[in-house]
């Protein structure tokens, strides 16, 4: 099952709302996801994402309950954003065409004395057109190969794409938000909803949207063009020519002609390819104006003209937004949900909760009795004892009784119907042992003091991580915070890790100092396909290492983290299980 972008809005959006502070309550929200398992049918026969799409159905249930907003037309975030980008969708697309159909209507305006010239209108309307597909494809690609916002030139063109096509734009919806609040208050809270959610665990996701609005607006201006081009060509007399110093015969021009009508040669070159007496026949002087010009060579441009409108912006524009609505669900569908706050959901789900709790029945006490005194034993007394011989009885011997004679068994007869067999007896059902999900658990690093490992219970400390993140720990490094003395160590650990995270146990109470914060940059620049997961304690010693949402020092970690704006490094908090 893949889990589409409405659904994940919405997961961070409740998420986000488990950690805010007056939830703090972590028993309060365990038993609660514990019990929406419980109402699940089948809840250990669903994957990961199986389980988190019905939990957001219990969720929103639960979460208009509460806030009293289940009237109709209420929506969560994640829908209020599926209707927005639909209608924005649509707006581009619409734009585009008007864009497009009114340019090339206005751009073709003859009026009998100066024609068209073709080498503009392909300059405009078919090259450079072509030259943007080509550029969005190869970012397009790029993206598609990276999956996330990684380092190098991908990393760049992520964070600029995202920096002028999200936080611009949400920006501006906020400041718009404002007077749209004072006639149309329920929409303008759950839009505040949607601009105030973090996206930095999905940001990779909002490309493809922001791509294919554009894409659709650029289709839709190319599509406009060739209407408009059609259109004027139908109802006007039109005349095209062209003019150039620097091509000063028909000859060259019909070589490139040629060449740019390649694809579609084959199919009646006679009408869709000028020739080259059309070519000659077309060329405007300035000194001889068109007086001398015959109509039918100047009316020899429009078919290659459409032609070209079709193959090099309609079609590629098309294929380019095909591809990117693959690319969208092929990245939806490869979403990590080994994600720490992800994975901390799916283990309250499908880890069992034993509570104890003592019901006062009101009744009354029984009043208090001192206890019955002992009795004394009585004093023992002597007695003679005589021996007593009881007779045994003779033995009795039994002859062994002669067996019988072995009768015959009777040869079956081969014509005669064979017996029925007796049914087999009924026998109890075999309940399997091993879970109906088999889940490989993600294989994780863990960093630390190199200190608080030698003078702390590390056991302790990894089954905490692993009963919290559903996590398997594969290997320890003790790190001094410094990249020069600890890069060789976390190197080769991680050859042996593979693909998994690296979890690094910081104490909540220092500071987040930018030699700290560009150390866990350095990591991530050696190892930019690992995630870096940052988890905060209250301390390695043995004793309470729960932090609170509402901690002044995880909210400044917090706030530190994210303004390096890097997506594969999440800040977490310890939370017992």
């Amino acid at each position: 099952m893949t889990l589409p972008l409405k659904d994940i809005i919405d997961l961070n959006f409740f998420l986000g709302l488990d950690d805010e502070p007056e939830n703090a309550d972590t028993n309060t929200i365990a038993s609660r996801d514990r019990e929406i398992f419980r109402q699940l049918k089948n809840g250990d026969r669903l994957d990961d994402p199986g389980l988190i799409g019905q939990w957001l159905k219990y969720r929103r249930r639960l979460f208009f309950q509460e806030t009293g907003n289940g009237g109709p037309g209420a929506r969560p975030p994640g829908g209020l954003f599926d209707s927005f980008y639909t209608w924005a969708s649509r707006w581009f697309l619409g734009c585009g065409l008007a864009a497009g159909a009114i340019g090339a209507y206005s751009f073709l305006a003859y009026h009998g004395s100066r024609p068209v010239n073709v080498t503009l209108f392909i300059s405009v309307f078919i090259l450079l057109p072509a030259l943007l597909c080509l550029t969005a494809g190869f970012v397009g690609f790029r993206q598609f190969r990276s999956g996330h916002a990684g380092s190098g030139l991908t990393g760049v063109m992520h964070r600029v794409s995202m920096r002028l096509f999200i936080d611009k734009f949400r920006g501006r919806l906020q400041k718009w938000a404002v007077p749209v609040q004072k006639h149309f208050p329920k929409f303008s809270k759950d839009a505040g909803d949607l601009l105030r959610i973090d996206t930095r665990p999905f940001q990779s996701l909002l490309f493809w949207p922001v791509f294919i609005a554009l894409s659709l607006g650029a289709l839709g201006f190319s599509a406009g063009a060739l209407g408009g081009t059609f259109f004027r060509i139908t109802v006007t007399d039109m005349a095209f020519g062209w003019q150039s110093t620097l091509f000063t015969s028909g000859e060259s021009v019909h070589r490139l002609v040629t060449w740019m009508a390649f694809p579609w040669s084959w199919a009646m070159p006679d009408i869709f390819v000028p020739s080259l007496v059309q070519i000659e026949g077309s060329r405007i002087v300035l000194k001889e104006g068109i007086s001398g010009l015959a109509s039918e060579h100047l009316a020899a441009w429009w078919p290659f003209l459409c032609m070209g409108l079709v193959v090099y912006t309609l079609i590629p524009r098309i294929v380019l937004v095909s591809l990117a609505y693959a690319a969208r669900t092929s990245t939806l569908a490869r979403f990590d949900l080994s994600q720490p706050g992800y994975q901390r959901l799916l283990m309250r789900m499908r880890t069992p909760r034993m509570g104890m709790e003592i019901k006062e029945t009101g009744g009354s006490r029984a009043e208090f009795r001192a206890p019955l005194p002992r009795p004394e034993p009585e004093p023992m007394v002597e007695k003679d004892e005589k021996l007593v011989i009881f007779p045994q009885p003779e033995p009795i011997i039994n002859p062994p009784e002669p067996k019988p004679d072995p009768k015959p068994e009777p040869t079956p007869d081969p014509k005669a119907a064979p017996e029925p067999k007796a049914a087999p007896a009924p026998q109890p059902p075999v309940i399997e042992d091993e879970p109906r999900i088999k889940k490989t658990k993600p294989r994780a690093l863990v960093l630390g003091s190199a200190l608080g490992f030698e003078e702390n219970d590390m056991e302790q400390i990894l089954a905490g991580l692993e009963q919290q993140f559903g996590i398997q720990v594969s290997g320890t490094v003790g790190i001094h915070f410094d990249f020069d003395e600890d890069q060789d160590q976390i190197a080769a650990q991680v050859e042996k890790l593979g693909q998994g995270p690296l979890i690094v146990l910081q104490e909540v109470w220092q500071p987040p100092i930018r030699g700290l914060l560009y150390y866990f940059v350095q990591i991530r620049q050696m190892l930019p396909e690992s995630p870096l997961w940052i988890v905060m304690i209250q301390t390695m010693e043995v004793g309470e290492k729960n932090v609170a949402p509402s901690d002044v020092n995880f909210q400044v970690w917090k706030s530190a983290v994210n303004q390096l704006n890097d997506p594969l490094m999440i800040i977490e908090r310890w939370v017992s299980p």
